[in-house]
């Protein structure tokens, strides 16, 4: 497929003008987010919507139930029984507005591409769940987030 042909499968500019676009900017949980996870967030579905690309964060902060029904059903390799898990702050799932998580692996590679892009530019050392063996690609999280865990004030939602 190569990746102009991924961009032009994702590219939907009618969308980043609807009201249901605005919407989704808004869903994620925010707050308790590490300020470097929500600057990359906001500069990543910038990034994107300047391509026309509509990409909006699913998660950014997630509450111990639903990390425990994730980890029970396998969607999660990180059991909330320790106390620390990336979406408690230090990681964000990024989707598109209309495909959701069905893109293909070239559409995610150009995604993985855009997000190391931003990451790089503004120094913000963020890991892409793409590149692992736990295939993951709409997961962007800081590096060594379990370090940052112990000197940042998690939410204890």
């Amino acid at each position: 497929m190569g990746l102009p042909l991924a961009l032009a499968a994702l590219v939907d500019r009618p969308f980043l003008e609807t009201e249901r676009y605005a919407e989704q900017q808004r869903r994620a949980v925010r707050e308790g987010a590490h300020p470097k996870v929500l600057k990359f967030t906001d500069a990543f579905v910038r990034r994107c919507k300047r391509v026309g690309i509509p990409m909006f964060a699913h998660c950014i902060v997630r509450g111990a139930a639903h990390q425990a029904e994730l980890f029970r059903t396998g969607m999660s390799k990180d059991s909330p029984d320790d106390g620390l898990w990336p979406h408690r702050g230090c990681a964000v799932d990024l989707i598109h507005s209309v495909k959701g998580w069905n893109l293909n692996s070239e559409e995610w590679r150009l995604i993985g591409h855009l997000g190391k892009e931003v990451s790089d530019q503004m120094g913000l050392s963020m890991e892409w769940g793409g590149d692992w063996k736990f295939y993951d690609p709409a997961h962007w999280q800081l590096r060594k987030w379990r370090d940052l865990a112990r000197e940042y004030p998690w939410p204890t939602k």
